[in-house]
């Protein structure tokens, strides 16, 4: 087989990326909307250490698995080949691996850093002059693969945070202390009203006047969850933020529930009912655009909420006690991995039984001999 030519090479990378990017989108585009787009952003939130794309590749990968009947569970840990190699771990013969978009980098120098347009990129090997400032910079993508944990095997890796929901319908402590901070942190003020919006919205955001005006006469729980949604809206919607004046309402007010009821989720919340007919009316595909605008769309609003929700949940209650997706460090696993001799000693002894052959493990002990005895004695 002849060799393949780097420009061949890039040919077919860049191939390889356009179609993961368009399955992507094109699963996304069939999942954004109502509980399947709270499923997809629950996943995303998960995995915190990965872009929000790469979650949601990881995700419609997964899907696709479970549709052709493979048996796959749910990813939770997430590494390459080699880094669960360095935990200890290796991927079984015959696993697949999921498909990520992973960084391409290259070095880049300037004598004067403040003026960007001062910055070139060197060649390979290529060694900057003196007095020049280098970095390395994002140029690209290229697929790379990733395996969850439940693909390998080998020692326990050390125990990750875990979370149980709270009672459901119970708010947990701090959570609407957290909120108000949250949206103080944001620059806007928080009003709680004893009764419905003059409007007759339940809450209302005012970006010109960085206010934020909710009821609270509907007790605790629908009061946490009109103030994540205003929460949602102030993050992802502020005239400020590029982009956010053209999208259309029933948009931002789908994120917006979106994004509210993931976080509500989180914390032992079901607002399931309440958002489903809230933002059940919007369709990604009745907003008039193309099949490939539709899809883009889609995958920005998933993009889109996913950050904001990543952005907030370490600074709510839950945010504590829910895992990154990120690996131990490799000092956690020294750690975990230390155990006092008698421990070791079971360890051994059990790692010996399993490996013994079934016909000796079956076999009734013999006695020692006299000579045995004696031998041992001395």
């Amino acid at each position: 087989m002849a060799r393949q030519s780097r420009e061949e090479y890039l040919q077919e990378r860049a191939q390889k990326v356009e179609q993961l990017s368009n399955d992507m989108a094109d699963r996304v585009q069939s999942l954004a909307t109502g509980e399947d787009a709270v499923a997809l952003v629950s996943f995303v939130a998960r995995f915190r250490s990965r872009s929000p794309n790469n979650a949601a590749l990881i995700y419609s990968q997964y899907l696709g698995r479970r549709e052709r009947g493979e048996s796959v569970e749910e990813p939770s840990l997430l590494a390459g080949y080699k880094q669960f190699q360095e935990m200890g771990r290796q991927v079984r013969r015959g696993e697949k691996g999921y498909q990520i978009l992973a960084p391409v980098t290259a070095r880049f120098a300037s004598a004067t850093p403040d003026d960007p347009s001062s910055w070139r990129r060197l060649t390979y090997r290529e060694r900057p002059a003196a007095g020049e400032k280098v970095e390395q910079r994002m140029v690209g993508v290229k697929p790379a693969s990733v395996f969850d944990i439940s693909q390998t095997e080998g020692p326990d890796l050390p125990s990750l945070p875990t979370w149980s929901p709270n009672t459901q319908g119970v708010v947990p402590d701090g959570l609407m202390d957290a909120l108000r901070a949250e949206i103080e942190r944001e620059g806007f003020s928080l009003t709680i009203t004893d009764g419905p919006l003059p409007s007759g919205a339940e809450g209302l955001t005012r970006y010109k006047d960085q206010e934020v005006t909710i009821n609270g006469a509907r007790g605790e729980a629908e009061t946490v969850a009109t103030a994540l949604h205003e929460l949602g809206h102030v993050k992802m919607h502020h005239p400020k933020i590029e982009g956010a004046r053209a999208l259309p309402r029933g948009q931002r007010e789908f994120e917006a529930e979106t994004y509210a009821h993931v976080l509500a989720k989180l914390h032992g919340l079901d607002t399931t009912e309440s958002s489903t007919a809230y933002a059940g009316g919007w369709v990604l595909g009745t907003t008039g655009a193309d099949q490939e605008t539709t899809a883009e769309l889609s995958a920005q609003v998933v993009t889109r909420v996913a950050t904001a929700v990543n952005a907030t949940l370490d600074r709510l209650p839950a945010g504590a006690v829910i895992a990154t997706g990120a690996l131990p460090s490799k000092d956690d696993v020294k750690q975990e991995a230390a155990s006092s001799p008698e421990q070791q000693r079971v360890k051994n002894a059990l790692r010996m039984e399993a490996r013994a052959p079934a016909r000796i493990r079956d076999e009734e002990p013999v006695a020692p001999s006299a000579a045995v005895r004696a031998k041992a004695r001395r």
